[in-house]
């Protein structure tokens, strides 16, 4: 599917898309073997065809750093569908106060991964080392920037892909829960209803009274929000393709 994105091309809207359609272009090869088709004159079309090969060579050797960051943001989604099994999934929650981060989770290689504060964050790093392609939601705006500043590091080392904005340009819009309901993804009942300044409360509740119960919901909650990215990505390949994927069941494993 990804040798079917144009828009990413400098000069290449929705319009010019169409004509390139209407011309029988419908993949990079496609207009790598008949350039003559490509509607542009002589300069612009050399620098369309650099493009395209520079794109096909990402491609050919599985760049996903250049892939997540090139493409078009109306196009990434087709990242998520060629690396569908090399996604790393992660979140994190905060002290909500100073923005210490005091939980990550990641569906990383089919295990859920749990990183406590004053307790094993650090191995988080290493995790992130091992990961190909991140999925967030939400994380572009908030998870990597505060990791970025509570880990000390000048930038975010995996290509990252923000899970709502390829949700918002397919039209699907609002907060995590709400697009589940929309997706029909369905959470373990104990955690309906737990949002992110619950998750707060039941930090302070382990942090000010040991109370382990509180831990543990924190845990299953955080774990959750990774475990329904897990999910999403896959209804949004179902959609976009029509692709079934076949899903482990990881509900069970928090």
């Amino acid at each position: 599917m990804i040798e079917t994105s144009f828009l990413h091309l400098k000069g290449i809207g929705q319009k010019k898309l169409n004509l390139l359609r209407e011309k029988g272009i419908q993949t990079w090869e496609d207009a790598l073997l008949k350039p003559e088709l490509l509607p542009f004159k002589s300069e612009k079309k050399n620098l369309i065809i650099n493009e395209i090969m520079e794109s096909k060579s990402a491609l050919d050797n599985e760049d996903i750093h250049f892939l997540s960051k090139k493409l078009h943001k109306t196009e990434r989604w087709k990242v998520l569908d060629k690396f569908f099994n090399r996604i790393s999934y992660f979140d994190i929650e905060t002290d909500g106060y100073t923005n210490r981060i005091t939980l990550i989770c990641c569906l990383h290689k089919g295990r859920v991964y749990k990183f406590l504060r004053e307790d094993n964050l650090d191995m988080f790093l290493e995790i992130l080392d091992d990961m190909e392609l991140a999925v967030s939601f939400n994380g572009a705006s908030f998870d990597v920037p505060v990791i970025l500043y509570n880990f000390h590091i000048p930038e975010f080392p995996v290509p990252h892909i923000d899970l709502r904005w390829v949700l918002y340009f397919l039209g699907i819009k609002g907060g995590l829960k709400s697009i589940e309901k929309r997706l029909e993804i369905q959470r373990p009942n104990d955690l309906e209803g737990v949002d992110g300044f619950f998750a707060i409360e039941l930090w302070n509740r382990w942090k000010q009274f040991g109370d382990r119960e509180a831990l543990l919901m924190l845990e299953r909650y955080c774990a959750s929000d990774v475990i329904s990215l897990f999910y999403i990505t896959a209804k949004v390949i179902e959609i976009q393709t029509g692709k079934k994927l076949e899903l482990d069941d990881y509900w069970n494993t928090i």
